[in-house]
């Protein structure tokens, strides 16, 4: 009984060290994006660039990556928890 009571106590100290460090990955690639996305406005801004090709790089730039995220989930779907192959060529029968 002792052993098994340690553990599932050295089983949720390690699943509690797993999450900590997945929400610091988290945290820590959110504060990247933010501050590249601070760069790149401040170097569009020293190039003199408008406003408005701004917003239309910013709306490709957005495309571009909704385009590999559908990549990607087609790709892998159940390792990112979409819909597996199987639904997603039932959905795209549908479609076309």
């Amino acid at each position: 009984m002792i052993g098994s009571k340690a553990y599932q106590k050295r089983q949720a100290k390690a699943r509690q060290r797993r999450r900590l460090t997945a929400q610091e990955r988290l945290a820590r690639d959110r504060r990247q994006a933010q501050q590249a996305a601070q760069v790149l406005k401040q170097a569009l801004h020293d190039l003199g660039i408008p406003y408005n090709l701004v917003i239309e790089i910013e709306g490709r730039l957005r495309s571009q990556q909704k385009l590999l995220s559908k990549i990607v989930g087609m790709m892998f779907p159940p390792l990112f928890g979409c819909r597996t192959n199987k639904v997603l060529s039932h959905i795209i029968r549908a479609v076309f």
